[in-house]
């Protein structure tokens, strides 16, 4: 439970529900803190689009940062047409297919290959001016929910260290015209001690690939929005550097974007069951799909430790389980009430759907002036051309 029990000030009572609010203050102040991380690692810096690729929070990101990070064809197009000539578009996919690769060679600049197979397959037919590189999966793992663990057992994600390590030794030719590799290998870490422990694991399994190359990309999932704990994994990066003479990149994605949202919804009934208080909100956990994927409770506005007026918060489908799990208030809810979810930024509106043909929330952007600008609203249409 949080502490906080103060509305944000831009939340008004015309707002329509459910709706999705990214606050810009948030955002920059998060986006200040991470250049200040990444440029105390001397790294330089990229922004993965997978956490939220809403077209105006990447145009404020893209100012700020020297590239941007994409999965798809779609994701690289909007990149591209968001950054210009202005900065890099990065792509990896375990899914790249050589139709897919043409198309993309109009938008990237880096291209870093899932396997060795792709690498063999689709790497003769990559424009010779992009960037080739290679995703490398160091086979760490760092204790979590094996659902979001890159580094897996069975993990599709990368080139297990030791069959690169067997390539280089065997078959070397294989390698020529790498520039550089790709490695993402936790998630939501705020250790980077565990960073760390990953390029030396890459130091010691593939020093000959690492004399080869020009950069390394360390990818995301790694909050790195502390500063002040930066200076260990900053030397492991100034030897890596000074030994190897590569550039380094970075590119979270939910650092920049979580505590910048917020999800606004209201409530629609009030009910009792088996002795519990529920309440029934107009947004779903189908807007927000990893509470419902990995059973965790998103923060709430307004929850307080020692509440009298505890509710179930449930979702307004025909689903079951759409539950975001038991909150309390100081003060008892009424219908009508407005209920505000809070460091929600991050893989709500790239995942959300439309199942039982509840509306997706409209999306907004909290200024720096105060006001709200309306960034995307959901019709039937949508719903139409989608069932």
């Amino acid at each position: 439970m949080t502490q906080q029990c103060a509305y944000p000030a831009w939340l008004q009572d015309e707002l329509p529900t459910p709706a999705m609010v990214f606050d810009e203050s948030k955002l920059r102040l998060t986006i200040r803190s991470i250049q200040r991380c990444a440029g105390d690692l001397s790294a330089e810096l990229l922004y993965s689009l997978k956490a939220c690729s809403t077209a105006r929070i990447v145009e404020i990101i893209a100012e700020a940062v020297h590239g941007l990070s994409c999965s798809s064809l779609f994701e690289a197009q909007l990149a591209r047409q968001i950054i210009g000539d202005s900065g890099s578009v990065h792509m990896t996919s375990p899914a790249l297919t050589a139709a897919a690769l043409q198309a993309l060679s109009s938008y990237c600049d880096y291209v870093s290959f899932n396997s060795l197979s792709q690498l063999d397959r689709l790497s003769p037919g990559l424009d010779p001016g992009i960037q080739r590189g290679l995703r490398v999966n160091p086979g760490i793992s760092f204790g979590l929910d094996e659902r979001y663990d890159p580094c897996r057992k069975h993990s599709k994600l990368g080139v297990p260290v030791d069959q690169l390590r067997a390539a280089l030794s065997m078959s070397p030719e294989r390698l020529r015209g790498l520039r550089g590799i790709h490695i993402h290998s936790n998630c939501d870490s705020r250790d980077l001690s565990d960073l760390s422990r990953v390029v030396r694991k890459i130091e010691r399994e593939l020093q000959p690939l690492l004399e080869s190359i020009s950069w390394i990309n360390l990818g995301g999932g790694y909050l790195l929005n502390d500063p002040d704990n930066t200076q260990s994994l900053a030397e492991t990066l100034e030897r890596l550097r000074s030994t190897y003479g590569v550039r380094v990149l970075v590119e979270p994605g939910s650092a920049f974007v979580r505590a910048a949202g917020y999800l606004v919804s209201q409530v629609t009934d009030l009910i009792s069951r088996e002795g519990k208080n529920v309440a029934v909100l107009d947004t779903s956990v189908n807007h927000m799909p990893e509470v419902f994927e990995y059973q965790f409770e998103p923060d709430l506005v307004g929850d307080c430790d020692g509440g009298n007026n505890q509710y179930l918060l449930a979702g307004g489908t025909c689903l079951a389980g759409d539950l975001f799990g038991e909150y309390a208030f100081r003060e008892e809810l009424k219908i009508g009430a407005r209920v505000v979810f809070e460091n929600v930024g991050s893989y709500t509106t790239t995942k959300s759907n439309l199942f039982n043909g509840f509306a997706l929330p409209s999306v907004f952007l909290a200024r720096l002036d105060g006001k709200l600008e309306l960034l995307n609203e959901f019709t039937y249409a949508d719903f139409k051309s989608r069932a």
